[in-house]
């Protein structure tokens, strides 16, 4: 007589991999690639591990990364992904006074490192990756439009990415984790935003002091009298 599952056995047995068909693979690796980035940071993935929660054979995902480093760069270019939509959400309203955007924009940061701190460690981790210079390319634009540079927005949008990277790259590493205790989702520890309020207001004087002394210098110039030619 032939012997089968009864329901409750049949509604807890694990699909079998397909090695052969899925709808977006490569997606469903990344997607798996995250879950276990979360769950146990950048050690905890592998290929065999993506393919087990992707559904699929573990060769499966070779099809479409080389190896275990193309997949984290993969799973990093997401984190890239997911940090720049953030930023870009937290910026995008052309009502909102120009500082104020670009302090968006880095508390907006600190919340992906604080929320996914395995993530963020990948990141910025020792694979050389460029799919993070959309999102400080934005940070340029904020300053540029800011008027908190007099020329070159770049130096000053250096500054401010020095300091937002920093005090997130410590909490992702647990450094600052007294602080996070008693905190909501997303919310942002209050010496963070003090330390990064600081900062600008600084940035805003340094700005000022840059206006003036250019204006007075273009003055100087326009007034310095004209040397007499030779006779």
């Amino acid at each position: 007589m032939k012997k089968t599952l009864d329901p409750p056995l049949l509604a807890h047995a694990e699909p079998r991999p397909d090695p052969y068909h899925h709808g977006d693979l490569r997606a469903a690796c990344i997607a798996a690639g995250l879950k276990l980035v979360a769950t146990g940071g950048p050690d905890a993935v592998t290929i065999r591990g993506v393919a087990r929660l992707a559904g699929v054979s573990h060769t499966a995902p070779l099809h479409h990364f080389r190896d275990r480093d193309d997949l984290l760069n993969g799973i990093a270019e997401a984190g890239f992904d997911r940090l720049l939509v953030a930023a870009g959400e937290a910026t995008i309203s052309s009502e909102i006074d120009p500082v104020e955007r670009i302090r968006r924009y880095c508390l907006a940061y600190i919340r992906v490192a604080i929320g996914s701190p395995g993530l963020y460690r990948l990141m910025f981790g020792e694979a050389a990756r460029d799919t993070g210079n959309a999102a400080y390319d934005l940070l340029i634009r904020l300053v540029a439009e800011s008027g908190l540079s007099v020329a070159d927005p770049e130096p000053v949008a250096l500054v401010l990415w020095a300091q937002v990277h920093g005090l997130a790259g410590l909490y992702a590493e647990g450094k600052l984790a007294a602080e996070l205790e008693g905190l909501e989702p997303g919310q942002v520890p209050l010496r963070a935003e003090e330390a990064l309020d600081r900062v600008i207001a600084a940035l805003i004087l340094l700005s000022k002091s840059r206006h003036r002394s250019r204006w007075r210098s273009h003055k100087r110039t326009q007034l310095s009298p004209v040397e007499p030619g030779p006779q």
